[in-house]
Formats: C-alpha cells, sequence, structure tokens
C-alpha cells in the first residue's frame, strides 16, 4: 500500500505517532484534534448504543445477525466495537470526511438488523463471518430492495472455499439477477486514494501469534475479494475471503509489530472502500 506522494514507512509512522491510547470503558473525545484509540478492548456480544448517532456525517453501520452455523469462531460481534470506533477515527483522521457522532462525543458506528427501519440509514454497511448467517426470503428480499435503493454491504473475515460457498449461495438468493466477479488488483478501487497492490491478507493477531506471523490461517490460500455490481455499475457487495481487515483496526494498539505489518494495509482498504462506495 502507498499512500500517494508518501512513502509506505511515513505513513504508518504518522499513525504510529498519533495512536493515543483510549480505556475500552469510554470517554469523551476532549478535542476535535486527537485521535483516540481503544486498545485491549473486549468483544461485546450485545450493542453498546442503539439507532442512529445524534449528530450527522458519515455512519459505519454494522449488520447484526442470529447465528445458523458456527462456521467462524465468533459471530456478527466479531472485533466489535473496538474495531469500528478505531476505524472511525481513523478515517476523519485520514480523509477530508465528517464522521457522525454519538452525544457523548464517541464516533458514529451502529449497528443494525435486515428488518430494522434504520438500515436504510446505512449507505455502508460492514458484516462479520457471513458464513455464519442464513437469510430468509424476508431478510433476501429486503436486503435485494436496500441494494437496488443504493445500498452496500461488506462481508468481512471469512476463511476457505468452504465458507465462501456459503455466502455465494446466500448472494445468489439475495441479488441473483448480477453476476458476481473477482476483484483483480488493477481496479481503481485499489488506487482511490492510497495505492496498494491488491486486496491484503490479514490475519487475527491470534492467529499470527500461534502462526510464528504467518498471515494464512487456516491454509486457507491467497486472499480474495469477489464484487456484485449493481445497476450502472454501482458496487453493491463485496466479499473479503482469507483475510480479516478488522482485526487491523481493532489490534493497531495492542502490539507494534501487528500494528507496523498489517494496520496499514487495513485502514488503506477501509479508506479507499469507504471513499470508491459513497463516490461512485
Amino acid at each position: 500500500m502507498i499512500p500517494r506522494g508518501h512513502r509506505p514507512g511515513a505513513f504508518l509512522a504518522a499513525l504510529a505517532l498519533i495512536a493515543v491510547p483510549r480505556p475500552a470503558s469510554g470517554q469523551m473525545r476532549p478535542k476535535a484534534h486527537e485521535v483516540q484509540i481503544m486498545r485491549y478492548a473486549r468483544q461485546m456480544q450485545y450493542p453498546v448504543n442503539s439507532g442512529m448517532p445524534d449528530y450527522s456525517g458519515f455512519v459505519f453501520c454494522r449488520l447484526r445477525y442470529e447465528r445458523a452455523r458456527r462456521q467462524r469462531k465468533s459471530g456478527w460481534w466479531d472485533d466489535y466495537p473496538a474495531s469500528d470506533y478505531n476505524f472511525l477515527e481513523r478515517f476523519e483522521e485520514l480523509t477530508t470526511i465528517g464522521i457522525a457522532r454519538w452525544a457523548n462525543g464517541d464516533p458514529g458506528f451502529a449497528q443494525v438488523a435486515v428488518e430494522d427501519p434504520d438500515l436504510y440509514k446505512c449507505p455502508f454497511i460492514k458484516m462479520q463471518n457471513a458464513a455464519d448467517a442464513e437469510f430468509s426470503a424476508e431478510e433476501a428480499d429486503r436486503l435485494h430492495d436496500y441494494f437496488l435503493k443504493g445500498g452496500f454491504l461488506w462481508m468481512d473475515d471469512n476463511w476457505t472455499d468452504e465458507d465462501w460457498a456459503i455466502i455465494k449461495r446466500n448472494l445468489l438468493r439475495i441479488v441473483p439477477e448480477f453476476p458476481i466477479v473477482e476483484l483483480q488488483p488493477d481496479h481503481p478501487l485499489f488506487s482511490i486514494l492510497y495505492h496498494m497492490k491488491g486486496p491484503p491478507q490479514i490475519p487475527s493477531i491470534e492467529s499470527w501469534r500461534r502462526s510464528g506471523g504467518r498471515p494464512d490461517e487456516f491454509g486457507a490460500g491467497p486472499p480474495r475479494l469477489y464484487a456484485i455490481f449493481g445497476p450502472n455499475g454501482k458496487l453493491m457487495v463485496l466479499v473479503s475471503i482469507n483475510s480479516d481487515t478488522s482485526d487491523s483496526w481493532e489490534r493497531e494498539g495492542d502490539n507494534p509489530d501487528f500494528f507496523f505489518e498489517f494496520s496499514g494495509e487495513g485502514y488503506a482498504m477501509g479508506v479507499n472502500l469507504v471513499l470508491w462506495v459513497m463516490s461512485h
């Protein structure tokens, strides 16, 4: 990943210098220019907020669902809430786009279920461990409508061809009229702001530690990105296979080696994707 006009090392060094630790207990952000990062945060299986943020700006939404199977280690709450919190802090720092905020000063991340009325207030939704989910006919119809009205869903932290087979089956039920394509490294999404060589492979920090630093969990192979483009070429769905992007956000303050190896690529992927979805 090469930020335009900057070396990769300079980009990571800049992030490191302003990575101000933030306790997971929650505090109001003291000043607008101070970036605060959650460190050593525990995953929460229950929402830490409800509804939409109090103050307007870009909202980072996460899809909440009931687990239909235990294909992956956890469900909708994987890396929640720290990854969502940290990504928005960095997104506001690295771009000129203002983010939504809650009344207590927290960045404006939210969580919605498919049947939630607030679904249509979320132009960008992220979903973790999508192979754990199974959509009902009613949910599939609602997601189909959401996509055709301009919505976008990123399914991240999926590993192995078995995961992909489950996810693909669900997508073919939701948007059968649009083809699924593999996103190639020369797609302009990978250079809309930060120049990337293609999809990054990012493991969970636990897997990285157990394996002695290997990025490939489960021996699953290289990272791949599958996309569904709708009317007028609008990106509706992106599926990350063999990568856990959000762990590079959640864990950026937990281990310096993990940060320098993976967080730059992870944030570049997230920032590029948001900018692409919101501008195309």
